[in-house]
């Protein structure tokens, strides 16, 4: 056995969540394998990445210069408390940070946030150069519910990734107009309104289909739709209402 084996199978719980606490946005090959492997450990990094999302997205939010200050002016005229001017002001600012979390609470937006927020976390998927055979990227979207009608010929990564729901795949395929990256994240119903915008100066194309959700990133929305028209060329998504509805063949 080599020393490659020896380190995965010693590798235990308490060593994935001191690695993750360590550094939440990188993690060691045996890391990563426990995390496939370990529902339990799975759920702990999924807290883990909400909680980095959420303290990302309240350093994110853009605050006007002088907000804070002009509202102090106008609020002198109709208050002399301290005190309520800047409960006043605290309140203006809370509801800029509300807006954002609604944003990221809606429904299919989501999807979007998640997607752009796992390409930003792996920008070493753009960098790859290495082709990937087509019977491999196949096996890959096959398992996730789709039908190949066309092999991908031009896939230079494919990652098995955890996901909010369990472990989705990450995979980036050239196009005519630059490399896209298509995430399969798992679902267990199909409610997701086709949708393609703008999030964080990335294009998303967001659709249900085969196990889950299927979520297209370019650089921009007309990128990313087309990819995901591209996406269509090659493989035929079955829904998940439909698969579900599908009765088992007969044991034989």
């Amino acid at each position: 056995m080599s020393h490659r084996d020896d380190r995965t199978m010693d590798f235990n719980c308490i060593d994935f969540r001191r690695e993750k606490l360590a550094d939440p946005r990188r993690l060691s090959e045996a890391a990563e394998e426990h995390l496939i492997a370990c529902p339990a450990c799975q759920a702990f990094s999924r807290r883990i990445n909400a909680g980095e999302r959420m303290l990302q997205q309240t350093v994110a939010i853009d605050v006007p210069d002088g907000l804070a200050e002009r509202i102090l002016v106008g609020g002198r005229a109709r208050t002399g408390s301290p005190f309520k001017l800047w409960a006043l002001a605290a309140s203006m600012l809370l509801s800029v940070g509300l807006g954002v979390q609604y944003w990221h609470a809606a429904p299919d937006r989501e999807h979007v946030a998640l997607a752009v927020e796992h390409v930003m976390h792996e920008p070493e998927a753009l960098m790859s150069t290495r082709l990937i055979e087509p019977q491999r990227v196949a096996q890959v979207l096959e398992s996730f519910g789709a039908e190949v009608k066309v092999p991908l010929t031009a896939v230079r990564y494919v990652k098995l990734c955890p996901v909010p729901g369990g472990t989705g795949w990450h995979i980036v395929f050239d196009t005519p107009n630059g490399p896209a990256t298509v995430l399969l994240m798992p679902r267990k119903d199909s409610r997701v309104r086709t949708l393609t915008t703008q999030y964080r100066g990335m294009g998303v194309h967001v659709e249900a289909g085969g196990q889950g959700v299927v979520a297209v990133v370019a650089r921009d929305p007309a990128r990313a739709r087309d990819a995901a028209g591209l996406l269509h060329h090659h493989v035929s998504w079955t829904p998940v209402t439909a698969r579900l509805a599908q009765p088992e063949p007969p044991r034989t």
